[in-house]
């Protein structure tokens, strides 16, 4: 595993461990680095051309936590917009 890799594995671990997984802020960051994970084992895998699908599956899978990092954003965000409603304070 290249060190890019590694350093993002590392670090998806301990963000795990921090995290509130209830909270959308920090699923969208966990999905965000899990993403980029994804992708540099993907890069890794066709600089040393590992197997014919193997990188387009990692790449897919990658798609899918960078799309997860969206939404839990976007839900972020609308969670934030209705707490300032309520509150009184207009939209910026």
């Amino acid at each position: 595993m290249t060190a890019t890799a590694q350093l993002l594995g590392g670090l998806l671990a301990e963000l795990r461990e921090v995290t509130d997984s209830g909270d959308a802020l920090d699923s969208a960051i966990v999905a965000a680095v899990e993403g980029a994970q994804m992708i540099a084992v993907a890069a890794e895998a066709v600089r040393e051309g590992s197997g014919e699908g193997a990188p387009l599956e990692l790449a897919r899978e990658a798609l899918g936590a960078m799309r997860a990092s969206v939404v839990a954003a976007t839900v972020s965000v609308r969670t934030l917009e209705d707490r300032r409603r309520m509150q009184g304070v207009g939209s910026p």
